[in-house]
């Protein structure tokens, strides 16, 4: 018990100090290890000062194992090298983009690559490809990007072309995996097909749009990320227990068919940590050790971190971790009741384990949402409601999956095929019509704002300690639950026709969302890397398709967005106005090839251009948003960017300028107030 304590405390501690270092510089750190080493004066925290000391230290040493990796990957820039890999994944969007694993510079690296190639020519999951590339840097632009123990690289693609194809146990694999996500498609079509080889492989690239939204608000997104119910299920099959006569090869068995999994999967963040913990527990079980998931856990937080020192700022990471503390506490706190409840009456067990799910699914929840809330995101009223009657039918959806994938390669069982893949599809009709339903409901998904929010769960953290320490827990559930109630409702009716406007996408020529009332409006310029992030961005807040999608682009193509209504300014008439979302106005201009579209929030009006428009008369407007160059048309009091150093500063004097690096914007209370978001004030040299 105190081993696993210790190591519980050391890993939190390891994670800590390199977010902290990643996020605020080693002075931060350095900080930090000072306040560890005051709290070794206190004699009553000694136990707890040696296990935060021990992880501050290991994340010294990380973080300045970092910066040398760092150091020594500035200095290939401007150098010119070769790469020959294997495609990891090709963009669902489009066949040009693709992400490989390749050797550069003498180190294998993860490129992010853009292969200028005809679409026939664009090499598949698996296969090879090779080329060269230019080094430009770590804070540079560039249409390439090169991963490597979290130090990242940028670089410009000079050539790319396929490669000799050799045997190599990744490549093997990667074509397994797409054969697999292919033969589950070609078994069936439309979501079923395309939910089931999500859950099995972790591929959502044929998840409808629709559907990712209904799993989102509804709060079940996690059965998408293939996780330990995944890997529990798998070997579950091969388990017989310490009983059977062959058990201890049967573990070797499940421990090979959890690894195999675990690389089929492409290893993302979840599945990487549930893989170490269940290998963990099967080392535990092969010498009838017991298996401890906090143990398991840490060990897998402090493998992650060795492995790549940007891992404790991934959001999966994060959220994954803090699923399994709620499960932890879950287990706990039912094991305390069911020795509670040994010498009272059968009703009372029997309530015990009824409470036994809905507390599981609670407190995961309520351990995640300070994740939720750091990052922005929303959070899902129905939850909980979802998980309950929804979860226990992931198992045979599951086993069902696997069992026409085998059905599926033997020829002579083709009935045994077809009977099983209409089962699992009337199965899986049902689980997305609960997910359907529940996502309906009222308020099913809230986005409250960040600091008011934490404000909340510190409030609601600091009566937890006043009831502790006055020995009223049992006063403490009512209390916070009507303290919830009351922070919700007056959190819901504070953002009541607030407009929130964010620049989303690529720093050079990004996005533009403006959400109200849980309805979003995307001014769109083109991009597919812009298209996922406003993607991504919408399903952590609003958590529904756009109403409106404004295409600004001189040369419109079809957009594979799903929203409500497209409109495409081109195709309009020189001027037009129309009204949006509650109350606020939309006046489109185009000129030739030049777009401009101008959103009126009471007395203010927020611009987003694409070209260099040309009008009779300017237009004077309070924001404008990421222009890609200045027009004497528009008259702007102030301009919000992105990009580093955008070409048109020195053309932009007499107007006030706000900068940010990651999705800055702006809160408009229509008739009061407007309050910048994640945007400094530069000064024009």
């Amino acid at each position: 018990m105190v081993i696993r304590r210790y190591l519980a405390i050391g890993a939190a501690a390891l994670t800590v100090g390199l977010a902290v270092f990643l996020r605020a510089g080693g002075t931060a750190l350095a900080v930090l290890l000072g306040l560890c080493l005051a709290l070794g004066l206190i004699k009553a925290l000694r136990p707890l000062w040696r296990s935060l000391l021990c992880g501050l230290l290991a994340a010294a040493l990380m973080g300045g194992l970092y910066a040398w990796r760092y150091t020594a990957a500035e200095q290939l820039t401007g150098c010119e090298l070769p790469f020959t890999g294997t495609v990891l994944e090709v963009s669902p969007y489009t066949a040009h983009r693709s992400t490989i694993y390749a050797r550069v510079g003498g180190q294998h690296r993860v490129i992010d690559l853009t292969a200028y190639l005809p679409e026939e020519e664009t090499p598949l999951a698996g296969e090879r490809i090779a080329g060269t590339l230019t080094i430009t840097g770590a804070e540079s632009e560039g249409d390439t990007l090169l991963l490597s123990g979290g130090v990242a690289l940028k670089a410009r693609q000079l050539t790319a072309e396929p490669a000799e194809e050799s045997f190599s146990p990744l490549g093997w694999l990667l074509r397994l995996r797409r054969q697999t996500i292919e033969q589950l498609n070609a078994l069936g079509e439309g979501e079923s097909a395309a939910l089931v080889a999500a859950m099995l492989t972790a591929d959502t690239a044929d998840l409808p749009a629709g559907l990712r939204t209904a799993l989102s608000r509804a709060g079940i997104s996690h059965l998408l990320a293939v996780s330990g119910l995944h890997l529990a299920l798998l070997c579950g099959l091969l388990g017989f227990g310490r009983k059977w006569k062959f058990y201890k090869p049967l573990i070797l068995l499940r421990a090979a068919a959890a690894l195999f999994y675990l690389l089929l999967t492409g290893m993302p963040v979840s599945v990487s940590r549930a893989g170490i913990v269940l290998l963990v527990a099967l080392v535990g079980d092969f010498f009838l050790l017991p298996p401890d998931l906090l143990t398991s856990t840490s060990f897998a937080a402090i493998l992650l971190g060795l492995q790549n020192a940007y891992a404790p700022c991934d959001l999966g990471f994060q959220l994954s971790f803090c699923a399994v503390l709620g499960v932890q506490a879950a287990a706990a706190l039912a094991r305390t009741e069911q020795r509670a409840a040994q010498d009272k009456p059968a009703a009372v067990k029997a309530l015990c384990q009824v409470a036994e799910p809905v507390q599981t699914a609670v407190l995961a929840s309520l351990a995640t949402l300070p994740v939720l809330v750091a990052h922005g995101m929303a959070a899902s009223l129905v939850g909980v409601l979802c998980n309950l009657l929804v979860v226990w039918m992931v198992q045979p959806a599951l086993q069902l999956g696997i069992l026409l994938l085998v059905c599926s390669a033997v020829p002579f069982l083709a009935a045994i095929t077809n009977l099983t893949a209409l089962v699992l599809s009337l199965w899986l009709k049902g689980l997305l019509w609960l997910v359907r339903c529940c996502a309906a409901l009222p308020f099913a998904s809230i986005c409250l704002p960040q600091r008011y929010t934490l404000f909340a769960l510190a409030v609601l953290g600091a009566l937890a300690v006043c009831f502790w320490h006055a020995r009223r827990l049992r006063l403490y559930l009512p209390a916070a639950a009507l303290c919830t109630v009351l922070a919700v409702g007056l959190g819901v009716w504070m953002q009541r026709d607030v407009v929130q406007i964010n620049l989303v996408g690529a720093s050079n020529n990004p996005c533009v969302v403006c959400v109200q009332n849980g309805q979003a409006v995307v001014f769109f310029r083109g991009g597919e890397s812009n298209r996922s992030a406003v993607q991504n961005y919408l399903a952590g807040r609003s958590r529904q398709e756009p109403a409106l999608v404004v295409d600004l682009r001189a040369r419109p193509t079809q957009m594979e967005f799903s929203a409500a209504e497209v409109v495409t300014v081109q195709e309009l008439a020189d001027f037009t106005t129309r009204p949006v979302l509650d109350g606020l106005t939309l006046d489109l201009y185009h000129n030739k090839s030049a777009n401009l579209a101008v959103l009126g929030v009471g007395e203010r009006h927020i611009a987003v251009g694409a070209g260099r428009l040309e009008l009779a008369e300017p237009v004077r407007v309070d924001v404008l948003c990421a222009p890609g160059t200045l027009s004497d048309s528009v008259q702007p009091d102030t301009i919000l960017y992105t990009a580093a150093a955008p070409r048109w500063l020195d053309d932009a004097a007499g107007c006030t300028l706000r900068y940010g690096e990651e999705t800055p914007g702006l809160t408009l209370r229509p008739g009061r107030s407007m309050i910048w978001e994640e945007a400094q004030t530069i000064a024009v040299q």
